[in-house]
């Protein structure tokens, strides 16, 4: 928990998002899907006994680009889909072991869209796939999510030994009864599109020409039932139901899309004209489809490829009925997105559109950290500033989803694979040019180092950062890192020259942190006169930046006041700046946790239980991330004890809804419940930031039991850790200075504040 309170893992969005350059933005648009194939791909028996190359974590981005380039048919693809899909599946079983379900199932689904139609053996999947694939379809059956669930039980089947294959058969013969039986009760048009959406879901995952040829079939026959229901109130004025009419125009819009992008899904585009042309009508297949199809098919070069791509892109008028398709259509439109764009990429992966439509796919697969490797040929034969702050954008992205997937080393894989695109963004020529460039990669890497209290790379990395782009961000974060080696003179002369830089003069907030830290350094080392001064100036400048600014700007603002104020001795007016950026933002939880989360601390460090309270009972009504829940009530129990008053029961229900999560946080529920000792949490903290919150907590908790002995020289021992981020390591420093902290009053005169 940063008391920084700048960028925690659910705060990294702060970074961006950036959108896309125009050249790249078809990657939002095709997010999902599968590899890709030429013809009708290889057969079991031509990849039968290869060797899968083994892929470690570090070669896992370059083993997926070398993949998605190989030759469809190939035995080199063959080695390593087989390395690739091994790597994965293990991921997988291990993230179903965590606390991130969802995370656990993308990385399945992730594996499964990489492989083609034909190409699935009893090994591919390696030693950990059939755990995985059981895990995964043991959730998706209690979702009901039939489609998927039978495709993983077929793949399960395909995959297992005879003795396990009885109890998978079981599975699937119960789910084909359950879904004949749902289709039977309803009317035909409607019963075709569930037949239709379920044969899709499983095509989607299962790489099979049964399920290839099961989809096919169940669609065109959804079609001809919807041209026969139109038939029917033409010619003889029978009115369908509401639901048939709704599943019939689902049909006449999208059946000849749908029915194409079953093929496209593995990029088999003679495959895709041959049920056109079984298909009720060549009038439900949009010409520019069939065109595209046509042009691909005599020339399939990297631009006939792009060109299918944006057939395939729904036009406006799709988009106006997106909500009335079934979810498994759009889901396969996408896949069949990501089927051409693969195409395209084989082609002529120095393309920019189709790598960026692949790199983008792969983040939505939980592939994020090798979408930088999809993208370096392109960026390399077109170095322009407009392809290259894409390249940028795209790795951001990436680096986003593994960080807010509490997954770090996923984060510094993935800044590893960008280090190519780093090298080129860091060329003199396109200094200034880029947005977003070279510099906010660095730091989004170094202040996840900085979280995770890697001190001394976080350093490199950010000066690194600085160098390239002057930030008064960065800058601020290399004073802290100087504040804690008791450099206080670079950190002085770091955040002299922040108060300089492009940001600090375009936001307040920021700008009132850097005079904050510059008073609090200088009043350390002696000087209060020279202290008050850039105090003075922050509390004016903040003053009025709290009446022209916008909301979330507002509520910055105001929490950086709230700290100015009580420097100045003033308590009550900063509670009151506190309360105003609480109703800045009402329903922005971001911010509301930022604000929150510093009340409460502050409320926690002046003994204040009634605020404390208070500020709790207002984040479980904004329900509140959990996470953050489980650190504010343990501030609001450490006072209960220290202050010696009966709780009130809340921080114990927060506790106990927490208390079986995996992660670091179900660990600090188990402490604030009593569950296990402070030596314990101690002992179990593995990361240099877990155990700065650890060290933290043991000396609250002997606080807060009456044993004040040695308090200080425990809360010096957690300045001394690695975690300078740390909300915990602010309230350590507030705790340790008391009213040394105050440069007194009064405020200047010319402040107007309510």
């Amino acid at each position: 928990m940063g008391l920084a309170l700048s960028l925690g893992w659910k705060v990294l969005r702060r970074l961006g998002p950036w959108a896309f350059p125009a050249t790249l933005t078809l990657a939002a648009t095709a997010c999902g899907g599968a590899a890709t194939r030429s013809g009708r791909g290889a057969l079991h028996g031509e990849v039968a006994g290869t060797s899968p190359i083994m892929v470690s974590d570090e070669a896992f981005a370059s083993s997926v680009h070398d993949l998605l380039l190989a030759a469809p048919g190939s035995r080199e693809r063959a080695d390593r889909l087989g390395g690739v899909l091994a790597r994965q599946m293990d991921r997988a079983l291990s993230r179903f072991r965590g606390p991130n379900e969802d995370r656990a199932l993308v990385s399945v689904l992730g594996g499964l869209y990489l492989m083609r139609t034909g190409e699935l053996t009893s090994t591919l999947l390696g030693p950990s796939g059939r755990g995985a694939l059981l895990e995964a379809s043991r959730r998706f059956a209690t979702r009901g999510d039939e489609g998927r669930s039978r495709a993983l039980y077929e793949i399960l089947l395909r995959i297992s030994g005879d003795a396990d294959r009885v109890p998978i058969q079981l599975h699937l013969d119960a789910l084909r009864a359950w879904t004949k039986d749902q289709i039977a009760a309803g009317p035909p048009a409607v019963a075709a599109g569930e037949v239709e959406t379920a044969a899709v879901a499983r095509r989607l995952l299962e790489p099979s020409e049964a399920a290839l040829d099961e989809a096919a079939k169940a669609t065109i026959a959804w079609m001809e039932r919807a041209i026969e229901l139109q038939s029917q109130y033409r010619d003889r004025h029978v009115r369908p139901s509401r639901e048939e009419i709704a599943e019939a125009v689902r049909a006449l819009q999208s059946g000849g899309t749908v029915l194409s992008a079953i093929y496209l899904k593995d990029g088999d585009v003679a495959g895709a004209l041959r049920a056109i042309g079984r298909a009720p009508s060549r009038e439900l297949v949009r010409s520019e489809l069939v065109a595209a199809l046509d042009a691909a098919k005599d020339k399939p070069d990297a631009n006939r490829w792009i060109d299918l791509l944006h057939a395939m892109t729904p036009s406006s008028r799709d988009r106006n009925h997106e909500d009335e398709e079934a979810l498994d259509d759009r889901e396969l439109l996408r896949a069949a997105g990501f089927g051409i764009a693969c195409q395209a990429y084989r082609a002529d992966p120095t393309q920019p559109e189709g790598a960026a439509v692949v790199a983008a796919v792969l983040q939505d697969l939980g592939l994020a950290e090798a979408s930088p490797s999809i993208i370096v040929e392109a960026t390399r034969a077109h170095p322009d500033a407009r392809t290259v702050s894409g390249a940028m954008a795209i790795t951001l992205r990436a680096m986003t989803a593994e960080a807010e997937a509490d997954d770090a080393d996923g984060v510094r894989r993935t800044f590893l694979a960008a280090a190519p695109l780093l090298a080129i963004a860091g060329k003199r020529e396109f200094a200034g040019q880029l947005q977003p460039g070279g510099a906010r990669v660095r730091y989004l890497m170094g202040k996840i180092e900085l979280q995770q209290g890697r001190l001394d790379v976080a350093r490199k990395l950010l000066t690194d950062s600085s160098t390239e782009e002057k930030s008064g961000r960065v800058l601020l974060d290399l004073a802290g890192i100087d504040r804690h080696d008791d450099k206080v003179q670079d950190a002085l002369e770091d955040l002299r020259d922040a108060l300089s830089a492009p940001d600090s003069e375009r936001e307040p907030a920021l700008r009132g942190e850097v005079l904050l830290m510059i008073s609090d350094l200088t009043r350390e080392n002696g000087d209060v006169d020279a202290a008050k001064k850039p105090l003075s100036d922050a509390v004016k400048e903040l003053a009025l930046a709290r009446t022209t600014s916008g909301a979330d700007d507002r509520a910055g603002v105001e929490r950086v006041l709230a700290r100015v104020l009580d420097r100045f001795g003033a308590p009550q007016r900063a509670q009151q700046a506190l309360e105003r950026a609480f109703e800045a933002t009402p329903h922005d939880k971001r911010q509301i946790a930022l604000t929150l989360g510093q009340l409460i601390a502050r409320a926690y460090v002046r003994g204040d239980l009634g605020a404390a309270r208070s500020g709790l009972a207002r984040a479980l009504t904004a329900e509140l991330d959990q996470d953050d829940l489980v650190y504010y009530a343990l501030w609001v129990r450490l006072l209960e004890r220290q202050l010696q008053k009966p709780s009130d029961g809340v921080p114990a229900r927060v506790f106990a809804s927490n208390i079986d999560d995996k992660r670091w946080t179900g660990r600090l529920s188990a402490f604030g419940a009593g569950k296990i000792s402070r030596e314990a949490l101690v002992t179990s903290a593995v990361t240099p930031s877990q155990k700065t919150e650890a060290l933290f907590y043991a000396a609250m908790d002997r606080r807060a039991a009456g044993d004040a002995k040695g308090l200080d020289s425990a809360l010096r021992e957690v300045l001394a850790s690695g975690g300078v981020d740390l909300m915990e390591v602010a309230i350590a420093r507030e705790i340790l200075t008391g009213p040394r902290a105050q440069i007194g009053g009064p405020l200047p005169a010319d402040v107007a504040l309510p």
